[in-house]
């Protein structure tokens, strides 16, 4: 009698785990990704157009498979993160100057809130322009989720805009000259 009990028991565990709620179905569905980076050259005609690459959603962002990706995301990560200083910052924001005591001010309230930091979900690249969707972390925890804002691309790589960096920074309560 032990034996059936036992046998029925592992065989409710095994119809469990191969889908047999709803909720294991819905949840084995979710794991199915498209692709992280689509390519799209429109063609040439007079003028050459520019090529787009988007990352649509959280966790396609795959580091190492578009280098132009991967510059927007560090850009982003540095200029936005509560660590990194002026010096390390002002190369990832378009026109740092007189941005000193700002970064000084924001590094004080990352401390307050057990540090600020940036996770990247999305970054649409169109020529020299991006849009990047990001969330804010708060001692590692996603506190403002899908953020948003522009990157672009200059001689010296892709930078945050100054725009974009002191609207976030007055969301903090620290001010832009």
């Amino acid at each position: 009698m032990k034996r059936h009990v036992l046998l029925v028991s592992a065989l409710a565990l095994v119809v469990a785990g191969c889908g047999g709620s709803d909720l294991d179905v819905a949840a084995a569905t979710t794991t199915t990704q498209a692709p992280a980076t689509t390519t799209t050259q429109a063609p040439t005609t007079t003028m050459p157009q520019a090529t787009t690459t988007t990352i649509a959603a959280a966790n396609e962002i795959v580091e190492g498979e578009d280098p132009e990706v991967d510059a927007v995301v560090l850009a982003y990560t540095i200029a936005l993160d509560s660590v990194s200083t002026y010096d390390e910052k002002a190369p990832y924001i378009d026109d740092p100057s007189g941005l000193e005591d700002t970064v000084a001010q924001y590094l004080s309230t990352g401390e307050s809130m057990g540090g600020i930091g940036v996770s990247v979900s999305a970054v649409a690249i169109d020529g020299d322009t991006a849009a990047v969707t990001y969330d804010l972390l708060f001692n590692g925890n996603p506190t403002y989720p899908d953020l948003s804002g522009p990157a672009v691309k200059t001689a010296e790589g892709w930078k945050i805009t100054r725009a974009g960096f002191c609207s976030l920074m007055s969301s903090a309560r620290v001010g832009c000259p």
